[in-house]
């Protein structure tokens, strides 16, 4: 919609966004756009010494009310250490620094992220940032991992298609939880993944607000075709389990759809029914599983 708000009952566009095509397609967008002011960019990182008083101070963050980062990531230490190296922070001074204060590896946690807008936002913003994050035991590493994270932020997922001719698979899953059941949450997906003998599994969350956050969840390992549909659904089966949403931005389509009874439950999904028979009653758009609307009983799974 064009218009900020409006209170005339169910926003359609929402019905659409997130149906994979299953109820129509798509042809025009309103487009959000704010002033671009560069030159008031700040950028932040800070170490942790552990995931739970990084949780915290993400959570601070969040629920502070003094304004938020416009990039915002929080990683797990198994991530952090890949970053340390991925980075170039590894035998820096920071990485120094960081030993010197007892941040150990396994055990340390990166935030990073800028803020925009204004300049006197900006400002306010980061100081209060750190303001936070000493109170919680962080190490400010100034905004140099952020801008090396910049620079390979989207060229470095191109390694899956090298490492793939290797045999060796990478790939994702993401959830999201409220901020009492993330711990559990990391703790029971992570804990899946990595029962599984020589499996990296970093974590990390790329999206927050007042009430949880997302979580990342990214798999390397060598493995064939059919072990990773067995993994890919174990994984699933760890989310759904451990009670966090089946999807947080990734959407759902047809290797998610058979969980999504479970998360949103029968009455619910009779609903995505009824929209499907209005909107598409020859089932012509997207067929074969999507949003679990066609899938066979046997297919679903259910907690």
């Amino acid at each position: 919609m064009d218009i900020p708000a409006y209170a005339t009952g169910p926003n359609l566009d929402q019905m659409l966004i997130g149906s994979e095509g299953a109820y129509g397609v798509l042809v025009a967008v309103t487009l959000k756009i704010f002033r671009y002011q560069p030159e008031n960019t700040t950028r932040f990182s800070f170490i942790f010494p552990d995931w739970s008083r990084a949780c915290a101070a993400a959570r601070e963050i969040m629920q502070g009310e003094f304004g938020l980062p416009s990039v915002f990531r929080l990683s797990d230490p198994e991530e952090t250490d890949v970053a340390f190296k991925l980075y170039g922070v590894e035998g820096t001074p920071i990485d120094s620094l960081v030993s010197l204060r007892g941040l150990k590896k396994g055990e340390r946690c990166l935030m990073l992220g800028t803020v925009d807008g204004d300049r006197a936002y900006t400002s306010m913003v980061k100081r209060r940032l750190k303001q936070v994050c000493r109170e919680h035991g962080g190490m400010y590493a100034t905004g140099l991992i952020t801008k090396k994270w910049e620079h390979g932020r989207f060229t470095d997922p191109y390694m899956r298609e090298d490492l793939q001719d290797y045999g060796i698979l990478i790939d994702t899953l993401e959830c999201a939880t409220n901020w009492e059941d993330l711990p559990r949450v990391h703790e029971h997906v992570r804990a899946f993944i990595k029962s599984r003998p020589q499996t990296v599994c970093m974590t990390h969350m790329s999206h927050c607000y007042p009430q949880g956050a997302n979580l990342y969840f990214i798999f390397i390992a060598k493995m064939g075709a059919e072990e990773f549909l067995e993994f890919h659904r174990g994984i699933l089966d760890a989310v759904q389990s451990s009670g966090a949403t089946m999807s947080h931005h990734h959407g759902i389509g047809k290797m998610t759809a058979p969980w999504l009874e479970g998360q949103i439950g029968k009455n619910e999904l009779e609903v995505f029914r009824a929209l499907k028979r209005h909107f598409d009653p020859k089932n012509v758009l997207n067929p074969g599983g999507t949003l679990a609307l066609d899938l066979p009983d046997e297919d679903r799974r259910l907690p």
